[in-house]
Order: C-alpha cells, then sequence, then structure tokens
C-alpha cells in the first residue's frame, strides 16, 4: 500500500472525549491526532464520517507550511459551504455534463436520494504527486463516461463528493513506490529495503507506523537501517511489532452494521499478486457474506489507487525491474473505473446503505480494515479470508489486513454469526 502524507503547522483536536482514546505507547508525540468513535445512530454520521475522510488530513507538526485540513477549510461537509450541494431527491446516475472541470446532473424529485455518506470537499496538498478522481459509479458502463471521467486529464488536485448524485471521489497516489507496507514488513521483494531508508529519511514520513518500525531496529555503522541476518525471522518479528501498533493505535472503527470491503486499486492490473482475479467471483463473495447477516444495513467500499513508480524529484529513485508496468494511464484508470463501478452497482442490489470512502493515510486504513467487525478483501478468495496466512505467503497488502484483522477484529463468533434463512 502506499502513502502520501499531509501537513499542517497546527494540531487538530479529537472529535471524541479524552476518555474514549486508549493511551499509546507506539505512538510517538509527532504522530497524527486520529478521531475515534463509532458511526451506529444516523446521529452520529456526521462526526463519523469527519473522522474517517479527515484522517488523511490530520495535522504533521513536521511539514510547516502546507496547509490541510479540516481547520484549514480543506475538507467541507453537509454544513457550511453548500453551494455545490444538490438538494434532496436529485436523481443519482442522472445524465450529466462537464462544466469547469466538475460533474453537474439533472435533477429529478421523483426519485428518492441514495445513501446516508455525506457531502465534503477533498483538497490534495502536494499536486504534483497525489491527485484525487471524481466519478459517477452509476454511470459506469457509459462509454462516454469512462472515457471522460477515468482519464489522466481528470485527475484533479481537487474534489467533491456528492453521493445524493452518486458522485465520488478517489485518491490517486502516482508516484508511489516507498511506503510500501506490506514489501516493508514482510522483507519481501528486491527493492524493500531502499523503500525503507526513504521512509526513514523522507520527512513526510516522520511518526508513521513503518517510520516508528524501522526507527526501533536503530542503524549501522553506515547510517542505514540495522536489518536481521534472518529475514524470515525479521518478518515475524515485523509483524508482532504491527500487530501491537496497530492494535493501541486510535481509529475510527466501523460498526458492527458495518461491512467494510477493501479494493485494492491502481497498478494492481499489471501484477499477478496486487490483482483482483476474479471481479464477479469477488462481487458474488460480498454479496454471499451479506445474504444470511440481515443485522449488516451498511456496505462500506474502500479504496485509493496507488501506482507505485517513483517520483521524478525522489532522492530514493531506483529500478525495480517493473518498466513502465505501474504507471498511471487512461487504460488503466478506465479499468480501475470499471472495478469500482461494478463494485458499487452490486453492492446497491443488496438493498444496504452503500459508501464508497477513500482516505490518503494507509496507517489509518489498516487500523480500521484490521479492527472492522466485518471486513472483506476484494482480492481474496472466501478460503483465503477464513484464516490468517503463513508469513512466507504473506505476498500483498489485502493478506497483510486479513492478517492483522485475525488478531484485532473487534467482534466474536456471535457478532459474525449468519442467521438461518428463515430469520
Amino acid at each position: 500500500a502506499g502513502h502520501a502524507m499531509s501537513g499542517d503547522d497546527e494540531r487538530q483536536g479529537l472529535l471524541t472525549t479524552g476518555a474514549n482514546r486508549k493511551a499509546n505507547p507506539f505512538e510517538s508525540g509527532s504522530m497524527f491526532d486520529k478521531f475515534s468513535g463509532r458511526a451506529s445512530r444516523v446521529t452520529g454520521l456526521l462526526v463519523s464520517a469527519l473522522a474517517l475522510f479527515s484522517a488523511g488530513a490530520a495535522v504533521h507538526a513536521n511539514t510547516p507550511g502546507v496547509r490541510a485540513g479540516v481547520g484549514a477549510g480543506v475538507f467541507v461537509f453537509g454544513m457550511g459551504r453548500q453551494s455545490g450541494r444538490t438538494p434532496r431527491g436529485a436523481r443519482l446516475g442522472s445524465d450529466y455534463q462537464l462544466f469547469d472541470g466538475e460533474i453537474t446532473t439533472t435533477s429529478d424529485s421523483s426519485v428518492p436520494p441514495l445513501g446516508t455518506q455525506p457531502s465534503l470537499t477533498l483538497t490534495s496538498w502536494d499536486p504534483a504527486h497525489v491527485g484525487l478522481v471524481r466519478f459517477n459509479a452509476c454511470k459506469t458502463d457509459d462509454p462516454k463516461h469512462e472515457e471522460l471521467m477515468w482519464s489522466v486529464g481528470n485527475v484533479k488536485p481537487g474534489c467533491r463528493v456528492d453521493a445524493e448524485r452518486c458522485v465520488f471521489c478517489a485518491w490517486v497516489l502516482q508516484f508511489d513506490s516507498e511506503y510500501r507496507v506490506n514489501d516493508i514488513v514482510t522483507c519481501l521483494g528486491p527493492t524493500y529495503k531502499q523503500a525503507a531508508e526513504a521512509v526513514v529519511n523522507e520527512p513526510k514520513f516522520k511518526g508513521t507506523v513503518l517510520e516508528r518500525m524501522l526507527a526501533a531496529k536503530g542503524t549501522r555503522a553506515d547510517g542505514t537501517i540495522d536489518w536481521y541476518e534472518d529475514h524470515f525471522q525479521e518478518a515475524k518479528d515485523n509483524f508482532r511489532w504491527m500487530v501491537a501498533a496497530i492494535g493501541h493505535r486510535a481509529c475510527d472503527v466501523p460498526d458492527h452494521a458495518t461491512l467494510v470491503v477493501h479494493i485494492r486499486a491502481g497498478d494492481n492490473l499489471n501484477d499477478t499478486f496486487k490483482s483482483i482475479p476474479h471481479i464477479q467471483a469477488a462481487i458474488a463473495q460480498m454479496k454471499q457474506y451479506l445474504e444470511n447477516r440481515p443485522y449488516i444495513t451498511r456496505i462500506e467500499l474502500s479504496s485509493v489507487l496507488h501506482f507505485g513508480v517513483p517520483a521524478p524529484d525522489s532522492r530514493f529513485a531506483y529500478n525495480d525491474g517493473v518498466g513502465d508496468a505501474y504507471l498511471m494511464t487512461d487504460d488503466a484508470l478506465r479499468k480501475n473505473g470499471l472495478i469500482l463501478g461494478h463494485f458499487y452497482e452490486a453492492a446497491l442490489t443488496t438493498g444496504r446503505d452503500v459508501w464508497f470512502t477513500s482516505t490518503n493515510d494507509p496507517d489509518d486504513d489498516m487500523c480500521r480494515y484490521a479492527k472492522a467487525c466485518h471486513f472483506l478483501s476484494a482480492s481474496l478468495s472466501k478460503e483465503e479470508m477464513v484464516n490468517e496466512g503463513p508469513m512466507e505467503q504473506r505476498l500483498s497488502f489485502s493478506e497483510l489486513v486479513r492478517d492483522l484483522h485475525m488478531h484485532l477484529s473487534t467482534c466474536d463468533a456471535r457478532d459474525t454469526a449468519e442467521w438461518a434463512p428463515e430469520t
């Protein structure tokens, strides 16, 4: 998974009281303030959504002069600046036109709004490397829409979510070769050590989970990370460290009535280990999980587009042997659009409240996925989701978060039980 950090020179206050936040010996003073709490009631939706969507805009005290976050007016909710909000009753998936880079839709008051996801505005603090794509998930198979919205030219520095019109935003990490969580934790691949050196040396990663794990290893005489000689044992120890660190981390844990579906997107189209091999099978697995669990009332589809190539201006550029395979292209974006859109359309058919969320903080994603009561990764089969895999077979971020979920889920067997069909 990739990482894009935000910055601000003022720390943001928690939305929950101090009594609700665990003391966390694994978090340093420079780490982000995170929001906790659950959105189990309609009255708590805005608070919970603010916690979720502002995860990537929480403050990083070591990057002065770069402002992002609620306090800076970057993330706008269903309150305050509402000039762009569509009245309730706007037709979802209706005809659209492009106007000054924005999707606008016609209105039809006879069609009820869909979903409870709040409107908000997202803004990138680093448009040269991190952007957003805005898309209408109800127009997935419309060739005109695909060509217009899922293109390099539509990756913008800002984006407005308007779920009532079926319009969503996905973060796009165009140059994302450094914060490679599973590669570094599992000591996987030919360049994980180079990526790790970038994490401990680049100021933007200061205070992140990976930076703290790597810093705890100490350094050798030449200043590089003091890796074990036995990388298999190191990978096992790294995972144990991650379980403890994520376990003590505060985050907005999805409530027990929410199924979170992680969709690994971006350069997943070009790598066997990152791909979703059978889209329809993954969709069928999601539906099957819900079939006898009527108490699940919301589906949260969660995805970020990662493209694992070094930035042209990176201090730690290196050749990982894949050439241009992981580049962001129009073709790659359109294929991702089809995947995300088909998941969204399938989720709607279940009759649940469907959200599409995208954050730019993989540490927060790991925490939410690991602690969720109901969690699926679209990249893994039903059989692969049942048990923690052996370390030697942990080849992707999807498998890493599955294994973290096995250790840190906030539910027991009764919470996740299937009900008899007649109930």
